[in-house]
């Protein structure tokens, strides 16, 4: 009678191994899935270089519009020293002895 039960027992475990077998079989899917579509890298640069390259583009930028004052303010210098020209070449230099007296 042993030996019935051990072939009973090894005929039953066989049969629910190969059923735990298919069972994980027909769950998983008969063709392989397409891998879903890769999420971008976004490369994310250094806070401080991004910073940085924005501060050195805007200290140029200030060289720039102070290099352009200095050239506005040469032209507005040489401009007054034309005008004070004009200015003394338009007063005639008029001796007071020759004027007549109004009386």
């Amino acid at each position: 009678m042993s030996l019935w039960r051990r072939k009973i027992w090894s005929n039953l475990a066989g049969g629910v191994m190969v059923a735990v077998t298919l069972s994980a079989c027909s769950t998983a899917p008969a063709t392989p899935q397409a891998t879903p579509p890769a999420t971008p890298v976004v490369h994310r640069s250094n806070p401080a270089a991004t910073e940085s390259s924005v501060v050195q583009s805007l200290q140029k930028q200030l060289r720039e519009r102070e290099k352009r004052i200095d050239e506005l303010q040469s032209q507005l210098n040489i401009l007054k020293m034309i005008d004070q020209d004009a200015e003394v070449r338009r007063k005639p230099a008029r001796n007071p002895a020759t004027l007549m007296p109004s009386e």
